[in-house]
Formats: structure tokens, C-alpha cells, sequence
């Protein structure tokens, strides 16, 4: 009776985490501004609101 030898398994090296690509429209910061407008004609006042940037969603990341 003979027995096959098997052969070791191959050991693969780890895939490298995928680099983390930063948001273009916040920059990585997750914010961003916009102009207040007001009125039905939609006037800018000259005034500026910052918000969550709507292509992250707040992580800085996309």
C-alpha cells in the first residue's frame, strides 16, 4: 500500500488594505458651505451655512 504525498498548501502573502481615497467635494473634512438664499426670487445674502457634504455623507471618504 502506497500513500500520496500531498503537498503543503501555498501560502499566500495578504492582500494590502486599499488606500483610502479622500472625498473631492469636502476635501476629507466632511463639511461643506453653501450660500444662504431667502425670498421666492431665491436672493443670496451674502451669508454662509455649513452641512454634512452630500457625496460622503460626513465620512470625508468617497
Amino acid at each position: 500500500m502506497t500513500t500520496e504525498k500531498k503537498n503543503p498548501p501555498q501560502r499566500r502573502s495578504p492582500k494590502p488594505a486599499p488606500a483610502v481615497e479622500n472625498c473631492g467635494t469636502c476635501d476629507g473634512s466632511g463639511e461643506t458651505t453653501t450660500t444662504v438664499r431667502v425670498g421666492r426670487k431665491r436672493r443670496e445674502i451674502g451669508a454662509t451655512q455649513s452641512g454634512l457634504c452630500p457625496t460622503c455623507l460626513g465620512t470625508g471618504t468617497a
